[in-house]
């Protein structure tokens, strides 16, 4: 509770892949909602989040996967090869925002 988001985008990364990170520049924001009857854990409530993307560079640590948590797989893919990935709607999103840049950080629809 009180994580700053920078901090806590550090944390993941270090949870998630094993790697140490400093977190550089906002990419931008992305509002992703679910209704309860397609959330894939059965609970039947919405879900709505607010996702901060940032750039950042690895600085140490190891690729290490995440053991009961949220990511199955961590693994370092060309960026040529992401489009035949089965992959979260996040990745394109973190894609579209490193490429497109928006001033105001909200990605047009396409």
């Amino acid at each position: 509770m009180g994580e700053h988001p920078v901090d806590g985008c550090r944390r993941e990364i270090q949870e998630e892949t094993g790697y140490d990170a400093d977190i550089g520049a906002m990419l931008g924001i992305d509002v992703g909602h679910w209704p309860g009857e397609e959330r894939l854990d059965g609970s039947g409530r919405d879900f709505q989040a607010i996702r901060l993307v940032y750039e950042a560079s690895i600085t140490g640590g190891e690729l290490t996967h995440e053991i009961d948590g949220s990511t199955t797989h961590a693994a370092w893919v060309p960026l040529g090869k992401v489009p035949g990935l089965n992959r979260v709607s996040l990745v394109d999103i973190g894609l579209r925002l490193l490429s497109e840049r928006p001033v105001n950080g909200k990605l047009q629809t396409p």
